[in-house]
């Protein structure tokens, strides 16, 4: 029998950890049963789910749905609370719509992420990965310091990724990143002025669009746009701007803060010599998920879950991390149901390159530091982040 209990705990709680510890939080959530309810962190009751099956269930329910506006009014504006789109923006912003706006918006942007596409790319990803791992290795050897590969590489690449395939002629990943957290405060109504480093990214997004619309590029913008037209009749460059926008966003940060583990994980020797790079990485993706938890769902109407009676507005989390570290050969890291990740085989392929990259230019790559005393942590429901990885990229 499934025991129900209110666990009073934050969800969100993360103090530093090592390598192979995990927020106890998930344990106690675990404790209270199936569907445990707990405090949010913007106030009031949340629902946390921490079983497999039943999380799979949740997230294939219509009726559990991302809505903002049935959340507590107090959640707005608040850390841990909603990320919410401008009003006339959200019809273009697949993580934020539900139902029939949510299958048009995958359609059109599924065949940019088409595994054939991607896979034609892989020499330029790997172009990519390399170019970044000699520059690091090469300032490495003038300063006489270990290279540093969080902002480095972890998070540099996916963005430079994410940039090459959408057209974007980014190529320095620091002002980029800079530009995209700013861009996104925006978007998010969070920010009231753009900083100062915006408007060459910005240039660079209006460049990418107006090849896409002009059929000069052949991109992810140039599907997206010719898919978007099929769907919505008409698109303007604006709107197509901030599509990519959020496949920038998306595309960059929850993929570093894995990159930055599975990089841990490969130069601490835990990939042996022969062994296939496609199941480390299936493992890695199990037992470092980037993000604690899915996005807030909420029941569009009063809903029985696991016999316990929700009512409408109720917000649901499903407990990604704990619910990984139970499971051998399943996870639920890019989620499940209608929203489960558009992106997840971009992702396995920069973790594939990556490794690969290192392997045969880089057999020498390891870690500065012991492997036990490297730290991670978190903010809130934000994702997972190594403090430091330094490493010596040649002998």
């Amino acid at each position: 029998m499934n025991s129900k209990l209110a666990v009073e705990v934050n969800p969100f709680e993360c103090p530093m950890q090592s390598m192979r510890d995990k927020p106890r939080v998930h344990d106690e959530l675990r404790a209270g049963g199936r569907l445990v309810r707990a405090q949010a962190p913007a106030g009031g009751p949340a629902w946390v789910i921490t079983d497999y099956t039943l999380a799979k269930a949740v997230l294939a329910d219509p009726r559990m749905v991302k809505d903002p506006a049935l959340a507590p009014e107090s959640w707005h504006g608040v850390d841990d609370g909603l990320d919410c789109p401008v009003p006339e923006l959200r019809p273009y912003t697949i993580i934020a719509v539900d139902g029939d706006d949510h299958r048009r918006l995958r359609r059109i942007h599924a065949p940019a992420f088409n595994p054939r596409r991607l896979s034609a790319a892989e020499g330029r990803v790997a172009t990519i990965a390399r170019n970044l791992f000699t520059e690091l290795a090469e300032e490495s050897e003038a300063k006489g310091e270990p290279a540093e590969l969080i902002n480095g590489f972890a998070y540099s690449f996916p963005l430079l990724v994410i940039c090459n395939l959408l057209g974007v002629s980014v190529t320095d990943p620091v002002t980029a990143r800079k530009a995209v957290s700013a861009m996104k405060a925006m978007a998010l109504g969070t920010a009231d002025e753009a900083e100062d480093d915006t408007s060459s990214l910005e240039e660079l997004l209006a460049e990418a669009v107006r090849g896409a619309m002009e059929g000069t590029a052949d991109s992810m913008t140039r599907v997206l746009y010719e898919r978007a037209r099929a769907e919505f009749g008409e698109v303007s460059a604006d709107h197509l701007i901030y599509m990519i926008m959020g496949l920038i966003f998306a595309g960059h940060d929850t993929t570093g803060s894995f990159l930055g583990f599975l990089l841990a994980e490969t130069l601490a020797g835990h990939l042996a010599p022969g062994a296939d790079p496609a199941e480390f990485v299936e493992t890695m993706l199990r037992e470092h998920p980037p993000v604690p938890y899915t996005l807030w769902r909420f029941a569009a109407e009063e809903v029985v879950i696991d016999g316990v009676r929700l009512p409408k507005g109720a917000p649901v989390l499903v407990d990604i991390e704990g619910i990984n570290t139970e499971l051998r050969d399943k996870r639920l890291t890019f989620g499940d149901g209608a929203h489960y990740c558009i992106g997840e085989q971009l992702a396995q392929l920069e973790s594939r390159v990556m490794i690969s990259v290192l392997r045969t230019d880089f057999p020498e790559a390891r870690l500065a530091v012991p492997f036990e005393k490297l730290r991670w942590g978190r903010k809130g429901s934000q994702t997972a982040r190594l403090t430091e990885l330094p490493a010596w990229l040649r002998p």
